[in-house]
């Protein structure tokens, strides 16, 4: 499966793509900027989401390359594309798909990124022992060509979502942690059993600010956070009213309020 050709914008009327913002969009910058690959290059994105390492990427290996996104959500995929479209990016392209069963040929990527996808199905970062086959791992190792770059990201810490789980757990609601913290001693384990070496950790840290209270609630109520139930079941207006008053102490003079998240990206090259 390739990428088909659109018209290059010219640098005078690039147009900036709509992501998701935020941290994404930081620290899908950081991921890109860690990778050593030159111009030209064919890169496998995989969880593209709302694009902010494919984006990104498509800079770095310029028109001569090529970066192709899967993803398993169909408004992702139908979103990045037409952003795509309306920049005229003209070496990428997102399909719908699931990496583990991507049809493109063994070995055909110079460089795979994973940007926040989670290995925690697969692997316990606590005991540094994998839970079942690494199904996804295997289909990375098979689509990258030998000494092809691979690079990832994961979460260590999210403080808006911790901050969320610790206030609905004091109104005595039963809730998710919706995130999982993974490790570079379990990255590293991860990707030598896979035949990986030049194995690199980073850690980096951003501080990012909604711009309102009501922007940050919108956010959080994206997450599903009871056990049992949605959000509208048991979140209710006093306890948004409760979450706010909280925070009040957090706000800034214009009334943005910042929350901190530290990540982890490991680079490595994959073995002849």
């Amino acid at each position: 499966m390739e990428v088909p050709e659109l018209n290059n914008s010219s640098s005078e009327d690039e147009l900036k793509p709509k992501t998701w913002g935020g941290f994404w969009d930081i620290f899908g910058e950081v991921l890109v900027d860690l990778l050593d690959i030159p111009e030209g290059q064919r890169v496998l994105d995989i969880g593209t989401g709302g694009g902010s390492v494919l984006y990104p990427l498509s800079k770095k290996i310029g028109a001569p390359g090529r970066v192709i996104g899967v993803e398993t959500c169909d408004h992702c995929v139908r979103k990045t594309n037409a952003e795509i479209k309306r920049c005229k990016i003209g070496n990428s392209v997102v399909h719908s798909m699931d990496a583990r069963e991507a049809d493109f040929e063994d070995h055909s990527f110079d460089c795979v990124t994973a940007g926040f996808i989670g290995w925690d199905d697969y692997f316990d970062f606590q005991t540094l022992e994998y839970k079942k086959p690494d199904e996804l791992m295997g289909a990375i190792c098979r689509l990258l060509k030998p000494k092809g770059t691979f690079g990832m990201s994961t979460w260590l810490l999210q403080e808006d979502l911790d901050w969320m789980y610790g206030f609905l757990s004091a109104q005595s609601i039963e809730c998710k942690r919706n995130y999982h913290v993974e490790n570079e001693k379990g990255w590293k384990k991860i990707l030598s059993i896979a035949g990986f070496q030049n194995i690199h950790g980073y850690t980096r840290q951003a501080s990012f600010t909604y711009d309102t209270l009501y922007f940050w609630w919108k956010e959080m109520m994206d997450y599903n956070w009871p056990v049992t139930g949605i959000n509208s079941d048991v979140i209710t207006e006093s306890i948004k009213a409760a979450a706010f008053e909280s925070l009040q102490g957090r706000l800034t003079e214009t009334g943005g309020i910042p929350f901190r998240r530290d990540a982890l990206f490991v680079i490595a090259i994959r073995q002849a």
